[in-house]
């Protein structure tokens, strides 16, 4: 029998989005804070790091939503997320500010996203490296990169 895609539907991708941050803290429970700023490999991310470009990932979905609501098919800016890591100094980072900053921002995304009526949820434009997107398919992207740095972190734990 041909496999089931498994689409996640509204609840369960807002539920996800507001659990991360106690996801992330299981992942992380126990590090020390040399441990969370310790990179696998010299062209590896410290589990620090790969929090902090998930804070600013929440925080700039947050903004991507808020376009595609407003506006009538916007173009969404990419970033560089090498750049921003420099930028704002990840390896530098407070990790309780930082914890802060999970909360507050995923917490916030899975909100935004729970205000919306289903109509809200098809809204569309384009994003320029993936083409057209809806406010949907960026929640569900979400999701997976999340799913995919959580992995990574525990990666990253379990070679401690």
């Amino acid at each position: 029998s041909p496999a089931i895609i498994a689409v996640m539907d509204r609840t369960e991708i807002t539920a996800y989005l507001r659990q991360l941050p106690d996801l992330i803290e299981e992942a992380l429970h126990g590090l020390s804070d040399d441990e969370l700023r310790r990179r696998p490999s010299p062209d590896e991310w410290s589990a620090l790091e790969v929090c902090c470009h998930l804070r600013d990932s929440a925080q700039e979905e947050g903004v991507r939503v808020r376009r595609l609501v407003e506006e009538d098919g916007p173009t969404l800016e990419p970033y560089d997320q090498e750049a921003r890591a420099i930028e704002r100094n990840y390896q530098g980072e407070d990790i309780r500010r930082l914890r802060t900053a999970l909360r507050a921002f995923w917490g916030g995304l899975a909100y935004q996203l729970e205000g919306l009526a289903d109509q809200q949820w098809e809204r569309g434009g384009t994003h320029p490296e993936i083409g057209p997107v809806t406010v949907r398919s960026r929640a569900e992207d979400e999701v997976e990169h999340a799913r995919t740095h959580l992995e990574q972190l525990r990666a990253i734990r379990g070679q401690m």
